[in-house]
């Protein structure tokens, strides 16, 4: 299954050309939604969906309309796409191209963010003319750059965001040496993905955090 995904804003000829120009296209996801305190922008966004749900129709293409609860909430939004692009991929379906051409700023900011991550094609599709211009963006998932064990490292402290886990309780959660667990944390924050906070109650012991950014980095695991 090939698919083209996309966020959409008012514009829906900002979408269709990746659509139409996408070969074998069989599915097509597109992520919209308004600010509900404004009624003109909650009208102008469900014309556009209308518009590019019924192009898929005519072409007889399968479409998706993603309901954006907030189309501001940039990490919520950026969660929300990686976790089905993974799933996407995990089903062993191929994403063409990510159109990122419409929307709020934080929805195809977080667009994106998601697909430089995942290492999935990206297009803008310029105001005037609806020209596709293609995104110079590395194919690989930037989650790669961590090693297995610093990712299942990682995924523990996901889990157990709410504690307040030094590296000795963090080696015993992820069954490791705490030598092993202080190698691999050094490397983590010099990458950026984790934090080292003063303890609460004992000046002695350091609390390990995870970074905000490093959910989005993760995304959907399972």
């Amino acid at each position: 299954m090939v698919a083209v995904f996309g966020t959409l804003g008012f514009r829906p000829k900002s979408l269709i050309p990746s659509i139409r120009s996408t070969q074998n296209v069989d599915k097509v996801v597109f992520y919209c939604g308004a600010d509900k305190g404004d009624p003109d922008a909650v009208q102008k966004v469900a014309e556009a969906k209308k518009e590019v749900l019924e192009y898929c129709r005519t072409m007889k293409i399968p479409a998706v309309a993603v309901e954006l609860e907030d189309p501001f909430d940039f990490k919520g939004i950026a969660l929300k796409i990686r976790g089905d692009l993974k799933r996407h991929k995990r089903e062993g379906k191929e994403v063409a191209v990510f159109n990122i051409a419409g929307g709020t700023r934080p929805t195809s900011s977080a667009a994106l963010l998601t697909c430089i991550l995942e290492g999935v094609p990206t297009v803008y599709v310029h105001d005037l003319t609806y020209e596709e211009i293609h995104l110079p963006l590395l194919k690989m998932e930037y989650s790669q750059v961590l090693s297995g064990e610093e990712r299942e490292i990682l995924s523990v402290l996901l889990k157990n965001k709410s504690k307040d886990l030094t590296e000795v309780e963090l080696a015993k959660l992820v069954g490791k040496h705490k030598a092993t667990i202080n190698h691999h944390l050094r490397n983590l924050i010099r990458k950026g993905a984790v934090r080292l906070e003063n303890h609460r109650s004992d000046s002695r012991k350091k609390i390990v955090r995870v970074e905000e950014s490093t959910e989005l980095l993760l995304g959907d695991e399972d």
